[in-house]
Order: structure tokens, then sequence, then C-alpha cells
């Protein structure tokens, strides 16, 4: 009796598991990029010039997308942006990434989240 439960229990089990650990990965892909954005945006406070801000920023963020390994890598990748925000004394980082290149897509009768998944981050240029 306890075998014929467990047929039964089991594959739905087993796909609410694979389930969570598919959505987990995304979230840690969508942290990765918030975190990017951050970091780069954190950095390109210390340059004075607009290109070394961006060339700041672009460092710092590809460091951390690099320290999220396989997680960040699928297609090309993440892409990183950095520019003058909306007015002249903000500085804008924005780290673009299309999840659906990667492995965690190919499960097509699981619905996953929209792509690509996308943070930006503003910071003052500081108080001169």
């Amino acid at each position: 009796m306890a075998a014929l439960e467990f047929i039964l229990i089991a594959p739905a089990l087993f796909a609410l598991i694979f389930i969570i650990v598919l959505y987990s990965f995304y979230f840690a892909a969508v942290m990765g990029v918030r975190q990017a954005a951050a970091e780069g945006a954190r950095a390109a406070v210390a340059g004075i010039s607009i290109s070394q801000r961006e060339e700041l920023a672009k460092n710092r963020a590809n460091a951390v997308i690099n320290a999220y390994g396989p997680l960040l890598a699928a297609g090309e990748g993440a892409k990183v942006e950095a520019t003058t925000g909306d007015s002249v004394e903000t500085f804008k980082v924005k780290v673009t990434y299309n999840i659906s290149e990667s492995a965690l897509y190919d499960y097509s009768f699981i619905p996953m989240p929209p792509s690509p998944i996308s943070a930006t981050t503003t910071v003052t240029n500081g108080s001169y």
C-alpha cells in the first residue's frame, strides 16, 4: 500500500522540487544583475571625468558578473551600459541579461518569468 501511495505522490513532489530549484536559479540571476548595477554605480562615484566613471562602472559591474560564474554567462552574457543620467548631475549604470538563452528556459513545461532581466542604478556625480 505504501508503494502505491509513493507512486501516486512522487511525480508531483519531484516536479515541485524541480520547479523550486529552477526558480531559485532565476532569482539568483535577478539578484546578480541588481548587484552588478549597484556595484557599478557605487564604483563610478570615484571617477572624476565621464569616461573615467564609465570605465570604473563597467569594470566593477563586470567583476560582479564574472563572480557569479556560469549563472550569468549564458549566451552573450550580461551587458553593462554606463552613461550620464537623465540630468547632467547624475550617472546611470544599466545591466541587462537575457536569461532566455540559458539552460533554465529549455524546460518549456514550466512557465518561467519574462526575459531579459534588467536593473538600473542612478547616482549623483558628487558635490561639485
